[in-house]
């Protein structure tokens, strides 16, 4: 498995050629919640005053994305922002701060940030949440903040955020330890497909 990366870590990241030239940076990744796979990043200009730019990056434009930048082979990758962004479905992507269920019904938390698979994979793999008291148990006063698996069987409406039941069971509070708890929920999954 690549890198994980946070959705939130990627804005103002860098978009660089391959030629090593800095063309923009990332404003918003936009990704598709049914197929749990980023679809491209909104765009701004290089600067601290420049605004949005009026092109986007597909993910079909992405060589690779890393922690310190998004690579394209040149700036032929750019497209039209309406190619990357169709409003129905930015709508329907919108996760941050929607409270999280599982299939099962019990309410766990609320989303803090999106985690992608870094590379050339952009797939969506879980999410950091502020979990509930049904999640971890401890103090109300002290939100506490844990990374849960994506799970194949996603449902979002911009308000819930449905998870498979089991998906909980491979809680981690860092996002090293993330990346093997994830290993472990698809292998499980695998396992259980069977």
């Amino acid at each position: 498995m690549n890198e994980l990366l946070a959705a939130r870590s990627l804005t103002t990241l860098p978009v660089v050629t391959l030629g090593g030239d800095a063309v923009a940076q990332v404003k918003d990744t936009v990704f598709d919640a049914a197929a749990g796979r980023i679809t491209g990043f909104t765009l701004s200009g290089r600067g601290l005053l420049s605004g949005p730019l009026k092109q986007s990056l597909p993910w079909s434009g992405v060589y690779a994305l890393g922690p310190h930048a998004v690579m394209i082979r040149d700036t032929l990758a750019l497209q039209d922002t309406s190619v990357v962004v169709a409003r129905r479905e930015a709508q329907q992507g919108r996760v941050l701060h929607a409270k999280v269920l599982t299939d099962e019904g019990a309410e766990v938390g609320t989303v803090l940030d999106v985690i992608v698979e870094g590379g050339a994979v952009g797939r969506v793999v879980g999410f950091r949440i502020a979990a509930g008291k049904a999640l971890v148990q401890g103090s109300r006063r002290r939100r506490h903040r844990v990374y849960v698996p994506r799970g194949e069987t996603l449902a979002v409406s911009g308000r819930a955020l449905v998870i498979p039941a089991d998906a909980t069971r491979y809680v981690a509070d860092d996002l090293p330890t993330f990346a093997a708890r994830v290993g472990a929920f698809r292998a499980g999954r695998e396992g259980t497909a069977s």
